[in-house]
């Protein structure tokens, strides 16, 4: 399968993107976990932690949402690159997923489960960012 200079364009840039709402959702986090949650807190600290949190959810939520459109846009790429998508994807998903527990259970376990599916994810979409931009290796 020959991949188009435009498809590899697309995948790029929307790994850029989730790249970036990786790191914007590190520092959402971080800066919550500073603050402590909503029940933890009082007057204004409370209401910017609910606001914090407010913005990782919704955050969360489009990480999602780009990881399954990068899916879509690595359907035409070479199998290492769609395999990278789909990693990173399922990765996120997960993530995602240890976020609600972490919510619901408030154990560090899962928040260390959190914090390390970042990490992975993050690998996966500097990879697929840094590979989307060359053209795949022809066997000779």
């Amino acid at each position: 399968m020959q991949t188009t200079t435009r498809e590899r364009r697309d995948v790029r840039s929307l790994a850029r993107h989730e790249v970036m709402g990786l790191i914007a959702q590190f520092v959402l986090g971080m800066v919550e976990a500073g603050i402590g949650q909503p029940s933890e807190t009082t007057g204004g600290a409370r209401t910017a932690s609910i606001v914090f949190l407010a913005l990782h959810v919704l955050l969360a939520v489009g990480l999602v949402a780009g990881a399954v459109m990068i899916i879509l846009a690595a359907r035409g790429v070479e199998g290492s690159r769609r395999m990278l998508a789909h990693w990173g994807a399922l990765v996120v998903v997960l993530t995602f997923a240890a976020g609600v527990v972490t919510t619901i259970t408030r154990s560090s376990a899962w928040s260390y489960a959190m914090a390390a599916g970042f990490a992975v994810s993050l690998v996966l979409y500097l990879v697929l960012l840094v590979t989307a931009g060359t053209p795949a290796q022809q066997p000779d």
